[in-house]
């Protein structure tokens, strides 16, 4: 069934918050926008807007966007000249958006850790959780994580069991003797007490399914980096664009900024393919614990990379992207726009650093000659 049949026989009203709901859920869902709803705040019209990232990488509010009227956006420094924002308060509102603008990355997984820092509380915990339409369509890339937690417990016997969540469920099996003894199991081989089991497969399946997401990102933004090589070999064949020096050097630069900075986001994920495979050769959940640390820790970096070529390659996309375009447009748009935040962009892409890996000694304990990279 598709989102039209669904639709059929709703009120005016329960269409409205249907298309509200998948609006949410696709704001939670991105890298670049943050619902300001899930934010507490004073002001009611700012708990309406979002914040977005733009492709100067500007963190910005935005009160509406529509089909032909554009994007209205407020620069948060300009806040309080637009908005009613009680002053009574020790953080305002305006206070808030604007440490909030300052993140790099608006994805759930980055801001568990950036709002906690910034001391700001969210009172529902599933807005910083991915959909469950945004969960399902990252199955492909979950099956890889799941099938040697399911073979590490469960060895070559037989086993209906799948999935994470299936593990999870057989606290609710209604089969109490086959339920008891199948945690038994669980609890055994991963050396941990059956009542952090229930947290330990939660955090299993979180863990891995913020790789997946940051994978998801990375994978969808392969053909419009590639498009966005194409174009610029087209800029520099043009016989009138080639000879603005200033132009060349730019994309230029460009090219090769772009290249490192994709470079350095996929040695992070070989970081952690590394890592993983080091912890399913000796699966406990002691060696599951050292590698989500090592993951939570890169979260930010990740996020905040991908964020960025998000923002920049997308709106590339947007305005040249599937149609024929004309180079100078291009070409002016590379210079006004695509250069403009990309120091930002190269300073928040750190590279895996090498570090002392707890894995030799067992016991959490540092060993002199087990590196990890983080």
């Amino acid at each position: 069934m598709n989102a039209k049949d669904r639709s059929m026989g709703l009120t005016d009203e329960e269409k409205s918050q249907t298309r509200s709901s998948e609006e949410f859920n696709f704001e939670k869902d991105s890298l670049h926008l943050l619902p300001l709803e899930i934010i507490p705040l004073q002001s009611p019209a700012l708990s309406r807007a979002r914040l977005v990232k733009n492709v100067r990488m500007e963190g910005m509010v935005e009160v509406f966007r529509g089909q032909g009227t554009g994007s209205g956006q407020v620069d948060p420094v300009t806040l309080e000249q637009v908005f009613d924002i009680a002053q009574d308060e020790r953080i305002t509102d305006a206070d808030k958006i604007r440490s909030l603008c300052g993140l790099t990355s608006f994805d759930v997984y980055s801001l568990r850790i950036q709002l906690r820092t910034l001391g700001i509380d969210v009172d529902d915990i599933e807005n910083l959780r991915l959909s469950k339409e945004k969960r399902s369509q990252l199955t492909r890339y979950m099956v890889g994580f799941t099938r040697p937690l399911i073979r590490q417990i469960y060895g070559d016997a037989e086993t209906s069991i799948s999935d994470v969540s299936e593990l999870i469920a057989l606290f609710d099996n209604p089969n109490r003797d086959e339920a008891l003894k199948n945690l038994k199991l669980i609890t055994e081989n991963l050396r941990i007490g059956i009542g952090d089991l229930p947290r330990f497969l939660e955090d299993y399946g979180d863990t891995f399914l913020s790789l997946a997401y940051f994978r998801d990102a990375l994978d969808a933004l392969e053909p419009k980096l590639e498009s966005f090589f194409s174009a610029i070999e087209l800029i520099r064949e043009n016989h009138q664009l080639r000879q603005n020096a200033t132009l060349m050097r730019t994309m230029d630069a460009l090219e090769r900024d772009f290249a490192s900075i994709k470079a350095t986001v996929e040695g992070h994920f070989a970081a952690f393919d590394q890592q993983t495979s080091a912890m399913w050769e000796n699966m406990t959940a002691e060696s599951f614990h050292q590698l989500k640390s090592m993951i939570e820790s890169s979260h930010t970096t990740v996020g905040g990379i991908l964020c960025g070529l998000s923002v920049k390659l997308g709106a590339w996309h947007d305005k040249f992207g599937g149609r024929e375009a004309g180079l100078i447009g291009q070409a002016e748009f590379i210079m006004s726009d695509m250069r403009q935040g990309m120091d930002l962009l190269l300073e928040i892409s750190v590279p895996p650093v090498a570090l002392p890996s707890a894995a030799g000694t067992g016991n959490g304990e540092s060993d002199d000659e087990g590196v990890v990279l983080l």
